[in-house]
């Protein structure tokens, strides 16, 4: 894995240096939360992304390990990305940045997940860690 140059080896810079912009939370908000895995999916969603950043971000993920990249078993010349332990490590953050944005603007999110983080939200993160896992393990066995 390569990885860039750093500016510091403080770890709140080296998180701002992979998710310091809002299209690295809304890939992941979309691989965990809508079980999107391919470039097509991305780029369908609301927020419009352009190709060109997409495939930058999508690379950064890459290089970094939060995401890996495997052929699609049912189009050879379609390439799906897939979670990786590392990425579903980050699940309980993204649980409190949708928490936290869905307080102050109550008008989106997904609502099922949402009801289950309102009731129980550790119970909540580890069934989307586990089925992050299990996602992952099924698109491997294809």
């Amino acid at each position: 894995m390569k990885t860039s140059e750093r500016r510091s080896t403080c770890p709140i810079n080296y998180s701002v240096e992979i998710f310091g912009d809002k299209w690295m939370f809304l890939i992941l908000r979309d691989i965990m939360f809508n079980g999107k895995n391919s470039f097509l999916e991305f780029r369908a969603s609301d927020e419009k992304i352009s190709s060109a950043v997409l495939t930058e971000k999508l690379n950064l993920l890459l290089e970094e390990g939060i995401v890996s990249k495997v052929t699609s078993p049912k189009n050879a010349s379609k390439f799906l990305y897939l979670i990786t332990e590392k990425g579903i490590e980050l699940v309980p953050a993204m649980v409190e940045f949708l928490d936290w944005g869905s307080r102050y603007n109550p008008d989106g999110g997904p609502k099922a997940w949402l009801e289950r983080i309102r009731q129980n939200k550790k119970k909540a993160i580890m069934e989307l860690q586990d089925k992050l896992r299990e996602d992952r393990r099924s698109h491997e066995l294809m």
